[in-house]
């Protein structure tokens, strides 16, 4: 709440300043450049207006469309990467609640020189320096 309050006044005393800034300006004599320069001014500050107004219409529109409403259910994982090594998971949900994931590759040959490997995920609330 308190940040909220901070950010409405710090916008009212930027707006203020803004204002201050423009009334110096217009105090002068006006000339053809300064008058090309407000029309430019003017319209570019349109122009982002309704822009932002059409992008907050359309998400209202869709929200009321009950579209997200909430968070998107979590994908199954894949059984294998793109190269064929399995995953070898410890627990899916605890692998979503980690706050580190290390990844380790597991490169394995058998006596026939075929090669194997595999996706090992280590799991751990310490970030490691």
């Amino acid at each position: 709440m308190a940040r909220s309050i901070l950010h409405i006044v710090l916008g009212v005393l930027l707006w203020v300043v803004f204002g201050y800034y423009w009334h110096i300006v217009m105090r002068r004599p006006v000339s053809p450049e300064m008058k090309h320069a407000l029309v430019v001014v003017g319209i570019i500050v349109g122009s982002i207006t309704v822009f932002d107004f059409f992008w907050v219409f359309h998400n209202v529109r869709i929200a009321r469309r009950s579209r997200r409403r909430g968070r998107r259910g979590g994908s199954v994982p894949p059984a294998s990467d793109f190269l064929g090594r399995a995953f070898v998971l410890q627990d899916d949900d605890m692998i979503r609640r980690a706050r580190y994931v290390e990844v380790h590759i597991v490169e394995m040959a058998d006596a026939e020189n075929h090669e194997a490997g595999y996706k090992m995920f280590r799991v751990s609330d310490v970030i490691p320096d």
